[in-house]
């Protein structure tokens, strides 16, 4: 009975052994490629489950993380088109997208094909930002920046290069961190500071000319409008003239009457106010009010 149990034990760690050689498991964060003597399949397992192989040496298998990986390349002093040197650092976002390529190309770790990629990167960086100017980086006009532009074809050209060759898919491009060397920062913005001065002088100078414009049309239609108010106060002094001719005449043909209203102007006048006063009917202006006076203005009654 113990040799029973003794076999059954071996039988049972033997298939489990077995079981264990013959198996691998893919998880859903993964991709696997299994070896045949060494060569490495043509398709990978991407699906998650339990897999079937030969034992070793016959086959093995090599596992890969298929998320997205991050890599930020070293900051470092470029130089552009128009010979201003700018401190850049990007950020890159790849997973394994063709583990057979990959592993072909980097059969030994993951960490060979980054360090691939982190040259490519940089290489390209460098031919890009050389081909532009320091203002498609560092401006106060929105128009002339172009860092997404950069961004976009320094990440085709990367993709370009490692896709096809290398088995890695890039998923996303950036830049992280652009900055100036300390020697030349002073003499930029000094430059920066008298383009921006020069811009604000032609525009005080546009500005000077436009008041000038407003200011003579203002006085050209200041000159208008008072001519037109001058000559219509001529047509109202002729007018007016002309209906005092008139009545001037109307009195000369009842000079009494004339006097009369003189005097009571005057009356009205001194009256204007609350005053007591003891007045001299005789004298005048205040003969006005003697009946005499007023009889000698009354108009005769006609049978």
């Amino acid at each position: 009975m113990k040799n029973i149990g003794t076999i059954l034990a071996a039988i049972f760690l033997l298939g489990v052994l077995g079981l264990y050689m013959c198996t691998f498991q893919v998880r859903f964060t993964e991709v696997a490629i299994v070896k045949t003597w060494g060569k490495p399949a043509k398709e990978a397992i991407t699906e998650p489950g339990l897999e079937f192989k030969w034992p070793a040496p016959i086959q093995s298998v090599v596992v890969y993380d298929k998320r997205i990986r991050t890599l930020e390349d070293r900051t470092e002093e470029t130089r552009t088109v128009d010979g201003k040197n700018i401190l850049l650092t990007t950020f890159t976002f790849w997973r394994i997208g063709d583990p057979s390529k990959f592993h072909t190309n980097f059969p030994e770790s993951v960490r060979d094909g980054e360090n691939k990629l982190q040259t490519t990167i940089m290489t390209h960086k460098q031919a890009v930002v050389g081909q532009r100017a320091f203002e498609a980086f560092v401006s106060t006009d929105q128009n002339t920046r172009k860092l997404r532009e950069i961004e976009k074809e320094i990440e085709g050209r990367v993709a370009e290069d490692v896709t096809k060759d290398l088995g890695i898919e890039i998923v996303g491009f950036g830049i992280k961190k652009l900055g100036l060397p300390q020697s030349v920062t002073s003499a930029i913005f000094d430059n920066m500071k008298a383009g921006e001065t020069k811009r604000a002088r032609e525009y005080i100078a546009e500005g000077d000319a436009e008041a000038t414009r407003i200011q003579a049309e203002a006085k050209a239609t200041e000159a208008r409008i008072l001519a037109a108010a001058d000559g219509k106060v001529r047509e109202i002094e002729a007018e007016a003239e002309e209906r005092v001719s008139a009545y001037y005449k109307e009195f000369n043909k009842h000079p009494q009457l004339r006097i009369f209203l003189d005097k009571l102007r005057t009356v009205r006048a001194a009256f204007s106010q609350r005053t007591t006063l003891i007045l001299d009917t005789e004298q005048p202006p205040f003969d006005v009010f003697s009946d005499e006076t007023r009889s000698k203005v009354r108009p005769a009654r006609t049978n």
